[in-house]
């Protein structure tokens, strides 16, 4: 049984996304309290692999994730998009009109509040993360009380869901990373994650960008990244998919001789959730 380490608990969105990447193998859970205990856990060898929210379609990048998964010298492995929804939950056999109070991460009673607006005389509180405020109802057996959370924590926790989808915005994906300590060969990639430096010379990434047009590589994602040793200056993190290797090699050899640091953070396959 392969242990995967994620932040939060049975149920979390984190939880989700490693039982959706893992489908064809059971897993046995590493719960963190947070992102670096995810990275520390891998790298230690107490978990075989970790899964890491890296971005999402509104809110933008986690950055400090991208650094992390560098400084720790982990390998991206995959990738999981997993859509967000919001769910009105309760312990079996309650009402809405049973609900005096409702609880969630900040964030989620945030992405909810045009639902919750309906309801002014409900009272809201903040918990540490949406599956441990619907896993407090349901160990508790709290009467009266609702928690904001996802359709997979409900079916973790025996929960009935009393409202579907009811975020603010319909349209809204986190993208997940799926690390490991040890580079796992994949002959059959197509995506590829790499972190690099550049120097501050005229055209550096100009040169890059068009050498990448050339090659017909297409990058689907491009992040600066402060560098802590050097206050204003930038490491790049750069996503693209490579449907020729040899393409691909071109690229590594132009980045070779125009950066001073690259890294190939992942090989690995496009996670086709927008394509299917």
């Amino acid at each position: 049984m392969k242990k995967v380490a994620i932040q939060g608990i049975e149920g979390s969105f984190h939880h989700e996304a490693a039982t959706i990447y893992f489908k064809e193998s059971p897993i046995s859970i590493v719960e963190c309290s947070n992102f670096k205990g995810v990275c520390k856990s891998v790298s230690k060898g107490n978990a075989s692999y970790g899964v890491l929210a890296i971005e999402n379609s509104i809110a933008g990048a986690i950055l400090p994730n991208f650094t992390m998964i560098e400084k720790y010298g982990l390998h991206i492995v995959g990738e999981v998009h997993l859509r967000v929804s919001m769910n009105l939950m309760v312990i079996p056999g309650q009402k809405l009109e049973d609900i005096h109070t409702v609880q969630s991460h900040p964030i989620a009673i945030l992405q909810s509040e045009e639902y919750l607006s309906k309801h002014k005389d409900w009272t809201l509180i903040d918990k540490f993360d949406t599956a441990s405020a619907a896993k407090e109802i349901a160990i508790n057996n709290k009467k009266g009380v609702g928690a904001i959370a996802s359709k997979f924590v409900a079916k973790t926790y025996e929960l009935d869901i009393l409202a579907k989808d009811i975020q603010n915005k319909n349209n809204s994906y986190t993208r997940f990373f799926v690390v490991s300590k040890e580079k796992l060969e994949n002959a059959d990639f197509n995506k590829v994650s790499l972190y690099f430096t550049l120097e501050h010379k005229a055209g550096r990434l100009v040169s890059l960008l068009n050498s990448m047009a050339r090659l017909n590589i297409n990058m689907t994602k491009i992040q600066s990244i402060p560098l802590e040793e050097n206050p204003y200056e930038y490491s790049f993190y750069v996503d693209v998919l490579v449907d020729n290797h040899e393409n691909y090699r071109d690229l590594l050899a132009q980045l070779d001789r125009i950066s001073s640091r690259v890294k190939v953070l992942g090989e690995y396959r496009e996670d086709d959730y927008f394509r299917k």
